[in-house]
């Protein structure tokens, strides 16, 4: 759908770098959206062991490069 979507524009003569940022933050959403409704979900301690888990896998992932590089 997004892809679609993104296409559809640049065929209408859209600026390109413009769909590209529609198209990624598009994509982000769809690929959070799962993660940050399992955050908003459940009671504060379950919400705070998923954001630490959540942070742990991601931010550290940031960090340090991925293991045998």
């Amino acid at each position: 759908l997004e892809i679609a979507r993104a296409k559809k524009l640049l065929a209408k003569g859209e600026d390109v770098d413009a769909v590209l940022e529609a198209l990624s933050r598009g994509l982000t959403q769809k690929m959070l959206h799962g993660t940050l409704a399992e955050l908003r979900a459940g009671d504060a301690e379950v919400r705070a062991q998923t954001a630490q888990t959540v942070s742990r896998l991601f931010l550290r992932s940031q960090a340090k490069p991925p293991h045998g590089l």
